[in-house]
């Protein structure tokens, strides 16, 4: 098999947190954005018939506050614990060697490191992703592989598309 393209670099923490963080915001934003367009929609219902009927405004209130903490906890908490809980994983299956070599071929690529080798057929990817220093493939698995944007040893990141972008026709 003709090698196309290399990618080396280290994981590092900020590295995990910016592609977790694009991961999660794609994959439970939607569902974020409709859990908190509904719980509103219940509150104000709430509210509007403690008011109607002539209610006390203390309940109105604590139901503002308990809203406020589901939405923090939902959007702010959560995802942070998944984060941390993915990194400490990660960190315990590498044994702490954090060096990741990817290597495109012409109909696979693979992640090396020093545990078991990843091999991933450029026909089960499902999307890849950007960040400010990463590009995300993930393939049909949900596995995310990280590249880093200035990693590549050999090839570029356009010949890396291109060939994921041939094998998904």
């Amino acid at each position: 098999m003709k090698l196309i393209a290399e990618n080396k670099f280290t994981v590092t923490e900020e590295l995990f947190r910016e592609g977790m963080k694009r991961l999660i915001d794609l994959d439970y934003g939607p569902a974020l954005k409709k859990i908190l367009i509904f719980l509103a929609a219940v509150w104000a219902a709430v509210a509007a018939y403690i008011l109607w009927k002539g209610g006390n405004l203390i309940p109105v209130l604590i139901e503002t506050f308990a809203l406020a903490l589901v939405v923090l906890y939902l959007s702010v908490f959560l995802p942070r614990s998944r984060i941390k809980k993915g990194w400490k994983a990660m960190r315990e299956r590498s044994a702490g060697e954090m060096e990741r070599v990817t290597r495109f071929y012409e109909d696979r690529m693979e992640v090396l490191t020093t545990v078991d080798p990843l091999i991933v057929n450029y026909e089960d990817v499902t999307r890849t992703l950007e960040t400010a220093h990463l590009m995300i493939i993930q393939n049909t698995g949900k596995l995310g592989v990280m590249i880093a944007l200035d990693g590549f040893t050999q090839g570029t990141k356009e010949d890396v598309l291109r060939l994921i972008q041939e094998w998904s026709k």
